[in-house]
């Protein structure tokens, strides 16, 4: 499997692991981009992307996620496929209409364990999986 290196992006005024990402249906694909997020067990992207994607909220399984500061965060769950990079795999998925942090969430359910390695390195600004 090739190595992926994603150079830092700026948001806000600082630059953060923020890389691009395709999420797949059965019938559509969506181009975005997420925050790569080693504290997130779950991968949680906005509702906006689920309905671009074709997917009715009742498809999924609703959950209820603690999120950092103790508040909850209602969402819906889907396994799909996921690409980064040159790699495609099937991951666990959250939308959600809460998530109120004006970036999408890559957490390391199903995501990191694609992988041999997923590392930052702060001082050159990039992130690596591998």
């Amino acid at each position: 499997m090739p190595a992926l290196t994603f150079p830092y992006k700026r948001l806000g005024g600082h630059y953060a692991p923020v890389i691009p990402v395709v999420l797949f249906s059965r019938t559509m694909s969506v181009q975005t981009e997420a925050y790569v997020d080693s504290g997130a067990f779950c991968s949680i992207f906005r509702m906006e992307l689920l309905e671009a994607l074709g997917l009715r909220e009742q498809e999924g399984k609703k959950q209820t996620f603690k999120v950092g500061d103790g508040g909850l965060l209602k969402a819906y769950v889907f396994h799909i496929p996921v690409q980064i990079g040159t790699i495609k795999f099937r991951a666990r998925v959250a939308f959600s209409d809460e998530l109120q942090i004006g970036f999408n969430l890559l957490g390391r359910q199903t995501i990191f364990n694609q992988f041999e390695e997923v590392a930052f390195n702060e001082r050159a600004g990039k992130v690596f999986f591998r």
